[in-house]
């Protein structure tokens, strides 16, 4: 969907960028027990330049950052439309994300006692994986010039960004 204006090398790169703020926010997902990592310690090493930014991407910073892009790109309408979407999506993203931290938080409260231990690794897993199949995917589709067309989340970063 090429039609909101020229995809410049520029925007494909700020359109890429904002993708490392839910990575980043899902790789302790990834150490969570039975998780991805303690599974295949082999994937540490490909993922371990990234472990750098987790305290920029949670916590109160984290939320800082969610807050510039929020009002400072995806608001503004003089940055390229391109840019505002990716970026949008990046935070829908990061907010799914955090749902399903709430979900094991409090599963983790209920049930606590009865050795859930498992299912919050299979749960922390398929979050970890389906953020890096996303991120990837819209990396993809960003050298390629094209938007990242993600099911639901696209539909919701349309409504946010009409014009």
């Amino acid at each position: 969907m090429t039609w909101r204006g020229e995809i410049t090398p520029i925007n494909r790169l700020w359109g890429s960028l904002p993708y490392l703020l839910p990575l980043v926010s899902a790789l302790p997902f990834g150490f969570v027990r039975s998780g991805l990592f303690n599974s295949v310690p082999a994937l540490i090493p490909i993922f371990a330049p990234l472990f750098r930014l987790i305290p920029f991407a949670t916590g109160w910073l984290g939320m800082g950052i969610f807050l510039a892009l929020l009002f400072l790109v995806v608001r503004n309408t003089r940055v390229a439309h391109f840019v505002r979407f990716n970026t949008i999506q990046a935070l829908l993203l990061n907010i799914v994300l955090f749902l399903v931290q709430l979900l094991m938080q409090v599963l983790g409260m209920l049930f606590g006692s009865f050795g859930l231990g498992a299912v919050m690794g299979v749960l922390a897993t398929t979050a970890l994986l389906g953020v890096i199949a996303v991120t990837v995917y819209a990396w993809v589709q960003n050298i390629r010039s094209h938007y990242a067309e993600v099911p639901v989340l696209s539909d919701a970063a349309y409504a946010w960004i009409r014009y």
